[in-house]
């Protein structure tokens, strides 16, 4: 048997788009394989129950190179090691292993001469997906397959889901406040009066509406996967449950307003809508989104109306209704 060694430290979207890649290459990789994972500590409970992966390793975020080594002697030597971060922590894993290794390219450079300049766009059209299947492609002379199949994948949670009402569950989180829709407050007092069972989940503040379920604040990844699997429709902002609700296909509206597709983390999968100012200029405006508009107009996000997100939301609830009707 191979074992191989894969590294992703951060963050929680990459970690769950990492999934459906491992999946596709445990299942169609023809010699027998040991996937194993090297990632922060505090991601690792999204993978609870994820049979594609045979061992954990974690370390801390601000664990030095010294922790990182006492992690890795205690690792098996691996036949290849794959790293899919690109940073001081992955070279210094590929630096002290004895295998040959595979680096997948995030075209950092060129993302950042395109927020700044319009520049490389050319260089931008593959999902990140795509690019961490790459290093594994070469690896084992795999074929590129439909996106489809690499989509993210986590096994459905073992929950009882209450079906007398369609339920909408909101995550009107994100990492930056620039992504973040302002309106999420007026969408789910909308959908309450639409008939739908409206929960908020996600760790932050926002007024939420008294015919609204509150289930914000930190919880365990766990839990947020259950709360996510109970939704007919997920709205959510360019954030990490957005990808854990791709990996349930769980049918998903994603506001996107100072990142695009050009950025990688963009949901090209079957069950996904993402609504967002595509003509405007001032997109992207940076990788990860910011903490205020640097025009100061915030039209990305202002000039996303409440009665549009509405529409798609009951859209989706009335086809998904017709096909399991």
């Amino acid at each position: 048997m191979k074992e191989i060694l894969v590294v992703r430290f951060s963050s929680l979207g990459d970690i769950v788009l990492l999934t459906g890649v491992l999946k596709y290459v445990k299942e169609n990789v023809s010699e027998d394989i040991a996937i194993d994972l090297l990632t922060y500590s505090h991601f690792a409970g999204v993978l609870q129950d994820y049979p594609y992966i045979r061992n954990i390793y974690t370390i801390k975020k601000g664990d030095s190179l010294v922790d990182l080594n006492e992690t890795a002697a205690a690792m098996p030597n691996y036949d290849t090691v794959f790293d899919l971060h690109n940073n001081i922590r992955s070279r210094f894993i590929r630096l002290i292993s004895s295998c040959k290794s595979y680096v997948y390219n995030k075209n950092a450079l060129a993302r950042r001469l395109y927020v700044k300049y319009r520049l490389c766009r050319s260089k931008l059209q593959e999902h990140t997906v795509v690019k961490y299947y790459k290093p594994f492609m070469k690896a084992f002379k795999l074929n590129m397959p439909d996106i489809e199949q690499l989509r993210p994948y986590l096994p459905f949670p073992n929950i009882e889901k209450n079906n007398s009402l369609k339920n909408a569950v909101i995550h009107p989180f994100a990492s930056k406040s620039t992504k973040e829709w302002p309106f999420f407050t007026e969408l789910g007092n909308m959908l309450a009066d639409d008939g739908l069972n409206v929960t908020y989940i996600g760790n932050g503040e926002i007024n939420i509406p008294a015919s609204a379920a509150d289930k914000t604040g930190k919880v365990s990844l766990s839990a947020l996967v259950e709360f996510i699997a109970q939704a007919d429709v997920f709205i959510t902002t360019d954030s990490g449950p957005m990808h854990i609700a791709t990996a349930l296909n769980i049918p998903t509206i994603a506001i996107f307003g100072p990142t695009t597709k050009e950025l990688g983390f963009y949901p090209p999968f079957r069950n996904t809508k993402v609504l967002e100012y595509a003509r405007l200029k001032c997109r992207p405006c940076h990788i990860h989104g910011s903490s205020y508009c640097y025009k100061k107009h915030f039209k990305c996000m202002l000039d996303i109306g409440v009665e549009e997100v509405r529409y798609h939301v009951n859209n989706i609830i009335s086809i998904n209704s017709k096909i399991t009707g």
